[in-house]
């Protein structure tokens, strides 16, 4: 096991916003977190405009260095202080970092200041493509909330029916695509006059978007059109349903994990500051807010309070 050091322990806290000491300091440092990844987005899609790029582009490119100063001085800190994140699988300060730097959040992080090294270092390379990239900052607020971390657990645990929703989905896109070039490729060579092309037009109609620009002239191409969409209503409402409910099911889970825990916590019926430390960790480790954290610690109370009366 690795000693833990002070300084480094309290930065892991104010980072992870763990913890009642510094919560104060916790809470300004993610707010200021939040504050730069909203502007440093509100500023790359400033530079997008011409006019304000010509007027400001010495403004946006300091602000940019400033932020990548920021960042990266987070990204280092992140780094060292990953070494106070207990994990099982990883007892040594230097598995725990490397972790870090090869998990989500630490790719992210890695993500918001690559495009400005990469233009420093290799000038001479037409790299502007780098600087749309910059958006990919705000992916920083994961760190912060586990809602992406969320909705990629939740559609692996479904992951059987998600790949069987999909195969539906490129089964109707495949099927009516090709029925529509057969039935539109001479009328509209233009427009279906490969697979292809009329690939383009059968995922629109399925996604139910319709922008048409593409539209059946003939009358097997217009019945197509609607067999298209309505197939395009059951696979879609099929995936959505999927995703919703591997979400609402994982959230279930997390709220019955939290449960039990607390009620290995305080089967005695009486909370120490200890186990109360240890109850807001996981509350923040299973994203229950205090409201809902409250109303299942007063549930839990009142049970035993019942089941003791009846057991006198």
């Amino acid at each position: 096991m690795t000693a833990s050091h002070p300084l480094r322990h309290r930065l892991f806290l104010i980072l992870e916003l763990k913890g009642n000491k510094d919560k104060k300091t916790a809470m300004v440092f993610s707010w200021l977190l939040t504050l730069m990844v909203l502007s440093n987005v509100l500023a790359v899609m400033l530079e997008s405009v011409p006019s304000i790029e010509a007027q400001y582009a010495p403004f946006l490119t300091v602000f940019d260095a400033i932020s990548v100063a920021f960042f990266s001085t987070e990204y280092l800190l992140r780094i060292w202080t990953a070494a106070e994140k207990r994990h099982p699988g990883r007892p040594t300060a230097l598995r725990r970092r490397m972790g870090y730097v090869l998990g989500f959040h630490g790719l992210i992080d890695l993500i918001a200041v690559l495009p400005f090294f990469l233009q420093s270092f290799l000038p001479g390379l037409d790299l502007r493509f780098l600087r749309v990239l910059r958006i990919m900052r705000i992916l920083k607020l994961s760190h912060y909330s586990t809602a992406l971390e969320d909705l990629i657990a939740s559609i692996y645990a479904e992951i059987s029916s998600f790949i069987s929703a999909l195969y539906l989905l490129a089964l109707s896109i495949l099927i009516t695509s090709c029925l529509m070039y057969y039935a539109e490729h001479q009328l509209q060579p233009d427009k279906f006059g490969t697979i292809p092309d009329a690939m383009w037009w059968s995922i629109i109609t399925i996604t139910t978007v319709g922008y048409g620009d593409v539209t059946p002239m003939s009358g097997y191409g217009k019945l197509i059109g609607a067999l298209t969409a309505l197939s395009g209503v059951f696979t879609v409402a099929l995936l959505t349903g999927i995703v919703a409910s591997a979400f609402s099911t994982r959230v279930r889970r997390q709220e019955i994990e939290f449960t039990t825990e607390v009620e290995e916590l305080i089967k005695d019926g009486h909370m120490s500051a200890k186990e109360q430390r240890t109850i807001e960790h996981l509350r923040q480790e299973f994203s229950i807010t205090e409201d809902h954290a409250r109303a299942i610690i007063r549930q839990i109370l009142e049970e035993q309070s019942l089941y003791e009366k009846k057991s006198r």
